[in-house]
């Protein structure tokens, strides 16, 4: 009876797909030292700007997640897209600390960090190596695009070994350290752009769960 309860629910999860969402136009944030941050919700996404430096703009942010993992059992990730927007922009985005919260109904067993900047922008090892992210006591980086070459330069940051359960929040970097994406910018074509990409992951119980309950729905139809 259990077991037919939790399949109900993931049912009731995933019949969320069916429904049409609701296109939302893209928010822009002015943030200084030559960016702009553009979020598609800014309900979801919100961005603090703390401090702006000689060579650093230092900035917090706040994350909703607030959908279920889809059919893969992946959840949708929330990004920002940075923008240059003034020749003088400064070169290091420092991001002081994070609020992510758990909205999805599913427990998360790991959490991603990804730079999308095509071999321009990267996670600084080095300078970002006391970030803390509990209550995930693993933090792996790597490059797997060998993008760099270098193993202080990183385009993902994944960690585990930690439960953020539905309805929780946890708070990359209150703990300690910061975590520091540095840029290589070109002054005579002052237009780049890169992309911080977040997900977590599933709990694997409640990931077969969803997986289960997405083939009873397929059978279903099909019948």
């Amino acid at each position: 009876m259990k077991t037919l309860r939790a399949l109900t629910a993931c049912v009731a999860l995933l019949s969320l797909f069916l429904i049409p969402a609701v296109a939302q136009a893209d928010v822009t944030l002015a943030l200084g030292g030559g960016w702009e941050a553009v979020v598609a919700d800014d309900a979801l996404v919100s961005i603090l700007v703390d401090q702006i430096g000689e060579n650093y703009l230092a900035i917090e942010i706040a994350k909703d997640f607030t959908r279920p993992p889809d059919a893969s059992g992946a959840f949708p990730g929330l990004s920002i897209t940075f923008n240059q927007v003034s020749p003088n922009a400064v070169p290091y985005i420092v991001i002081l600390d994070e609020a992510v919260t758990n909205l999805t109904g599913t427990p998360w067993t790991d959490y991603h960090m990804v730079v999308h900047g095509g071999g321009r922008a990267w996670f600084d090892v080095g300078l970002s190596s006391g970030f803390s992210m509990s209550p995930f006591s693993n933090v792996y980086w790597s490059d797997p695009g060998n993008l760099f070459g270098n193993p202080n330069r990183a385009t993902d940051l994944s960690a585990d070994g930690g439960v953020v359960l539905p309805n929780a929040s946890f708070f990359p970097g209150a703990g300690a350290g910061e975590l520091v994406i540095g840029l290589d910018l070109d002054p005579v074509h002052p237009n780049y752009s890169f992309i911080l990409e977040e997900y977590p992951t599933p709990e694997p119980g409640t990931l077969a769960l969803l997986l289960a309950g997405l083939t009873f729905v397929v059978r279903r139809r099909r019948s």
